[in-house]
């Protein structure tokens, strides 16, 4: 008998791959307390009754007829009145565009879906998932299902919002033709938790959400409303018991719950069809009630420590707020001035444009899929007013706040604030600013805070001690983003690593030591020692503990001095130790901007019509990236599954004993 060497290789990659699953699995067991080990046998021992009886959950329909709660309002189009015309010939061009299965969406441009969309296929690698029991499903086995934030997000149905648009403002039938056809193909292709879009229950949520929007807008026909009726009653139930029963719970309650949570409220308050829907709604109420102070920090700041998650679910507090609001449940004002805190937090880290820091995990995900950037989003909603007494002109707002004014609602205004510099304390998050709001602004924020949510700190990045400069409105020092989650890697160790953020890193090693894609095993622990605003310089010191796990340990301590009438950031690293350490002192710069040496130790950036120059201390051994994948710098990702190459300063030095470097960077 001959046996090839690639059985032995293919043998030796299953062992690698079951052994690396062992040990996370290892990990992941040390994060959970008995409650969540009973927990999770519950939730399997109802996977286990649901894989042997699917046909055991039917919907037990209270009412005989078509409705949705009589209390909202369907939109006309005055609603759409204001709308830049640009936007909209945008989302009829796009709508146009799925309407013939032509998608775009991360990675993916102009890909045809073919005549009949297979719900269950990554597009961008033209991987199929197996139809079988979603439990049984390995949503992380790219072999056999392909990245799944490709099929997943196709299977969020957001696109078809803009199909229900493109039918309001154009009245054409070809528009809800092509819904209901889409709609009837994912029922049919996707039963009851089989196959990849029934295992997780945030996807689910979405879904609804999505379903809702669609009939929000198409209410004043009725058609959808007796389409769901009669084609997706028993698929809305299946959805809100999937998601009441398998709901994120103990230590992977984060913002996935609050999607859940969302979604679920919004079903049962859409479709309340069901004898379990009052139920339904008054638990999904109160958990979002519960959530918004447990996973947001009383300074506002979402607990995950990760920008576009902190958008993301202020955009779904702010709907189911809204809706309740709308349906007569109105949330309690605690909520509301919760929802102001982040909004504020929102307007303080962006500079004069909108732009944000990209900290933390991003995936692009989004409540209403529309074509705004991420600075765009975070400035409609950090500066929603609630004096304006007729009917906003955005349209996130408009499907946010459920065609209400924000002065129908208590939302709490936000002040713009114009001091040098700003606190969020538990967060862990200072402005240093300088100029503010005008052509000449530099803002630089600053991160001294826990690394994310415990106990697995999932979205959170390595990155204490990073900043993030932006200067006349433009960035200059910036944090590169998340580009990949369950694929490549060496990829996803990068962006989430320390060497991908404006900080100092140790021996080549991160802050923090990873125990798999959304896992920490050791966490660094950061935090702000001082802080100083008086006429001349702000000012703020911070220090972090994760080098501490090293046989020689090191401290490092950074301090920020901003000059005011200069415009120019002090930045001074202090690092401690006793034996001998190599040391690289990081910089990331934005895609837009050009660097060249204009010294032995000095470098002249240029992003559009405005420079900065950079002085690094002698004892440095300066090199530039852009677009190195031996070593990884150089990158810049902005949106999920897409990036870029940028520059990247590395400067490199061998450290024994105390020493401190300094850094000036003055504006031109």
């Amino acid at each position: 008998m001959t046996i090839h060497f690639n059985t032995f290789a293919g043998l030796h990659k299953s062992l690698w791959a079951l052994e690396e699953e062992a040990v996370w699995l290892k990990r992941r067991l040390r994060t959970m307390g008995p409650i969540e080990v009973f927990s999770r046998l519950s939730d399997l021992g109802r996977h286990c009754t649901l894989w042997v009886y699917p046909t055991a959950v039917k919907p037990r329909v209270l009412v005989l007829a078509a409705g949705t709660n009589a209390s909202l309002r369907a939109p006309g189009l005055e609603y759409f009145n204001g709308l830049c015309p640009t936007l909209r010939h945008h989302l009829l061009v796009n709508a146009d565009q799925w309407l013939h299965h032509w998608a775009s969406f991360f990675g993916l441009r102009e890909t045809f879906l073919g005549d009949t969309i297979c719900w269950r296929r990554d597009y961008s690698s033209d991987i199929t998932s197996p139809l079988r029991y979603s439990g049984l499903i390995k949503r992380h086995a790219v072999e056999t299902v392909g990245d799944v934030r490709y099929v997943w997000e196709l299977n969020r149905l957001q696109h078809l919002v803009l199909l229900a648009l493109a039918a309001t403002w154009t009245g054409r039938a070809a528009y809800t033709d092509e819904i209901e056809r889409q709609l009837i193909s994912w029922r049919t292709q996707n039963p009851f938790m089989k196959g990849i879009n029934w295992k997780s229950p945030l996807e689910a949520s979405i879904r609804l959400i999505s379903w809702s929007f669609i009939s929000f807008l198409l209410q004043g026909s009725n058609r959808f409303t007796n389409f769901c009726f009669k084609e997706l009653r028993e698929t809305i139930y299946q959805h809100q018991y999937f998601i009441r029963n398998f709901y994120s719970k103990n230590s992977s309650a984060n913002n996935h719950l609050i999607g859940e949570m969302a979604g679920l409220y919004v079903g049962a308050v859409f479709w309340p069809w069901y004898r379990e829907s009052a139920s339904w709604q008054s638990f999904a109420r109160q958990k979002l009630i519960q959530e918004i102070v447990r996973q947001v920090e009383d300074d506002g700041v979402s607990k995950e420590r990760a920008i576009e998650y902190h958008l993301f679910i202020l955009e779904l507090f702010l709907l189911a707020g809204a809706l309740g609001h709308a349906v007569g449940d109105r949330f309690p004002q605690h909520y509301w001035d919760r929802l102001a805190r982040m909004r504020t937090f929102l307007a303080a880290i962006s500079d004069r444009v909108g732009n944000l820091p990209m900290f933390g995990d991003g995936d692009s995900g989004q409540v209403v899929r529309l074509p705004e950037s991420t600075a765009e989003r975070g400035r409609v909603l950090a500066r929603l007013d609630p004096s304006l007494k007729t009917r906003v002109n955005d349209l996130r707002l408009i499907f946010l706040l459920w065609g209400q004014t924000p002065r129908q609602l208590p939302i709490v205004p936000v002040q713009i604030a114009k001091q040098s510099l700003q606190a969020f304390p538990q967060g862990g998050y200072y402005v240093l600013s300088a100029n503010r709001g005008s052509e000449d602004e530099m803002v630089v924020v600053f991160d001294t805070g826990p690394l994310g949510l415990p106990p697995l700190y999932a979205h959170g990045h390595s990155d204490a001690l990073s900043f993030c400069l932006s200067y006349g409105g433009r960035e200059f020092f910036v944090d590169p983003g998340t580009y990949c989650y369950h694929t490549e890697a060496p990829w996803r160790l990068y962006f989430r690593g320390t060497a991908a953020h404006n900080t100092v890193r140790v021996d080549e090693q991160d802050q923090s030591v990873s125990g798999g894609p959304f896992l920490w095993r050791h966490v660094a622990s950061c935090r702000a020692e001082k802080s100083e605003d008086n006429d001349e310089f702000v000012e703020v010191r911070g220090s972090h503990d994760g080098y501490q796990r090293l046989q020689d340990p090191v401290t490092h301590t950074r301090n920020l001095r901003l000059v005011k009438r200069s415009r120019a950031l002090l930045i001074t690293d202090h690092l401690e130790c006793r034996a001998c350490h190599d040391i690289e002192l990081v910089f990331h710069f934005g895609e837009q901007c050009q660097i060249r040496p204009s010294g032995s130790h000095s470098f002249e950036v240029v992003n559009g019509n405005k420079r900065l120059a950079i002085q690094l201390d002698s004892r440095l051994e300066p090199k530039l990236y852009r677009g190195s994948e031996t070593p990884i710098f150089g990158w810049v990702s902005r949106r999920f599954r897409d990036k870029e190459p940028s520059f990247t300063l590395v400067s490199r030095a061998k450290l024994t004993g105390s020493r401190q470097f300094q850094t000036e960077i003055t504006a031109l």
